[in-house]
Formats: C-alpha cells, structure tokens, sequence
C-alpha cells in the first residue's frame, strides 16, 4: 500500500470520527441558535432569521449517517460506499455554503426588524401581557434596562402612570430596590437593544465559523477519496 494511499485511508477514518462528533456538535449549535431565536421571536419577527439554524440540524443528521458510511465503507474498503460517502460529503458541501451564504444575506436583515419590534414593545408595556413578559425577560437575562438607555422609560405610558419603572430593571442583588430613574445604584443602567444585537450576531458568527470550519474538512475529505479512487486497478476495492 503506497504512502498516499495509506495516508488517504487514515485520514477518511479520521474524518469519519470527526464527522460523528461535528454530528453532536452542530445539533447543539443548532438547537441553541433555535432556542434564543424562540426566546425573542418576538422581537425578530421575520422567521427566516432562522433558516441557517435549520440547514445546521439537517447538516447535522447527514453528517451523522456520513460517519457510519465513511467507518464502514474505508474499513471494508467498498468501491460503492466511498462513491456513496463522496456523494455525500458534496451534498454537506454544497449545504454548508449555503448556510454561510444565507447567513451572511440575513446578519444585515436583522437590526432593522429587531429595532422596530423592540420599540414596539417597550412602548406598549403593561406588565402583564405576554410582550410584556418577553421585555422582562429579556431585561432580567441581559442585565440591562430599557431599549437603547435606561432613560428611554420616561417616554412610555407605563412609567408615566406608575412612576417607576419595571421591577426586571432592577439588580439581582438589590435590597428594596427604589426603581426610579434617579436610583442608578439599584437599577441596571445598560441598554439592552445594543446587548441583544450583539447576543444574536454572535450566535450566528459562531454558527458560521463551525460551518466554515467542517467544509474545510471535507474537502480534503473528497481529495482523499480521489486518491483512493485514482489508485492503479490492482489495489481497487472489492465491490461488496
């Protein structure tokens, strides 16, 4: 067996492997950006923020089958499993570019949506609807008040009726928390539209980052099937 030959051999298995943990890993990426899509749906409205999350968890199922035909068809060393495993690798392929594409399209389309939905519902808080209940948590998970300053709740009814503001504005750690504008020692004093922009964009910039990084890995991946593919007849796998 000739040095590239075995070389190719071991890097398939290797990637098999790879390809069985990225399988675990890209689902969690998944699943996550889903999540904290569904924890501010209301905020992002437009749904199609979601579609790299999606291509992900399908790129995540493909990979796995991937893995158990790539382990199989090298050990084996089956002619028909490496043309199915090169098959599927440039599906992956294709997908993965896909799903940065349509990341790097969509990145831009999400401030404008996000602005407009936040405004909205910081101005219609009532502290006891459902928006009101997402601009609460929001808050409380972000450690942060009102949309771009904490001042920006002197504009809305609920303070100008109450005179204070929500109570998810104040600190965890705040005894008898006086939620008035002016008590900036028990209040968070961070906008928090600014926060969860950069909370999304990062999710997404690792999503891609993740995607970017597997595409790399299969392409060497189809290299090696080549090398095994283009050996001299003699050494050809047997067809099972």
């Amino acid at each position: 067996m000739g040095i590239a030959l075995f070389t190719s051999k071991t890097f398939l298995l290797l990637v098999s492997l790879i390809f069985l943990a990225a399988s675990v890993g890209l689902a969690y990426v998944g699943i996550s950006t889903i999540v904290t899509y569904k924890q501010y749906e209301n905020l992002l409205g437009n749904m199609y923020v979601m579609l790299p999350s999606v291509i992900i968890l399908a790129i995540a199922v493909v990979m796995f089958v991937i893995a158990i035909l790539g382990c199989c068809s090298t050990t084996q060393e089956s002619c028909c499993g490496l043309g199915c495993f090169m098959f599927l690798i440039s599906i992956i392929f294709a997908a993965g570019v896909a799903a940065i594409i349509l990341g790097l399209v969509f990145v831009d389309k999400i401030n404008p949506e996000l602005e407009k939905n936040m405004d909205n519902l910081f101005k219609t808080y009532n502290g006891v609807d459902v928006s009101s209940s997402t601009v609460d948590f929001i808050q409380e998970r972000l450690e942060c008040c009102g949309r771009k300053n904490y001042t920006d709740w002197e504009e809305t009814d609920w303070y100008q009726t109450n005179k204070s503001l929500p109570m998810s504005c104040c600190k965890k750690n705040a005894q008898d928390c006086q939620r008035v504008i002016g008590q900036q020692k028990d209040i968070y004093t961070e906008a928090c539209e600014p926060k969860l922009e950069n909370l999304i964009h990062q999710v997404l910039r690792y999503s891609m980052f993740v995607i970017l990084g597997f595409a790399i890995v299969e392409l060497f991946a189809m290299i090696s099937i080549c090398v095994i593919s283009c050996r001299p007849a003699r050494h050809r796998y047997e067809l099972l």
